[in-house]
């Protein structure tokens, strides 16, 4: 880039300028092409600012409306959540916690009765000649049968001959 720069620096200066000027006007010749190059450094310096300033302006952008659309999308959510949260709150309020203590304790009391009504049975099972209980189901199986082999039909025909015969009694006697 040097190079460059010494072809920008006017021939007129050099060609004019006494021999004893010669050593202070390259300084300031060298002086120039430093401020020359420094500037040109600072411009590329300011167009990577510029693009890195460009490039957080968009992801900012983004950010921002990101935000913005999930607040719009959260803030209805939310609401509907609260309100649901204060009906429930309001059923609950409404709950009448003495009634329910005191149907549970109802209900235990009731329970340990119908305990102490099945322990009681259980004892009584456990009493229980289960031979004897046998026995007496084979006889209840037996007249179950002999019960189930009479003819209806005959005893409802005697039962009609038992009213026959009552009715001339119970006349007799004043009754009708």
């Amino acid at each position: 880039m040097e190079e460059t720069h010494t072809d920008l620096v006017p021939e007129q200066t050099q060609a004019t300028a006494p021999e004893t000027a010669q050593p202070e006007s390259f300084e300031v010749i060298d002086y120039v092409r430093e401020l020359f190059l420094n500037s040109e450094e600072q411009k590329k310096l300011e167009r990577k600012k510029i693009r890195l300033m460009r490039v957080c302006v968009a992801l900012i952008s983004v950010v921002a409306l990101v935000v913005v659309a999930s607040a719009a999308i959260l803030v209805p959510m939310l609401m509907n959540t609260v309100s649901q949260a204060n009906q429930t709150l309001t059923t609950v309020q409404q709950i009448d916690i003495k009634a329910i203590t005191t149907n549970i304790d109802e209900l235990a009391v009731q329970a340990n009765d119908t305990f102490k009504s099945v322990g009681e049975a259980v004892t009584v099972l456990d009493a229980l000649d289960m031979e004897s209980l046998n026995a007496t189901i084979a006889e209840l199986k037996t007249g179950v049968e002999s019960f189930s082999q009479l003819d209806i039909e005959t005893l409802n025909t005697a039962i009609e001959n038992l009213n026959a015969t009552v009715e001339p009694l119970a006349r007799l006697f004043g009754k009708k």
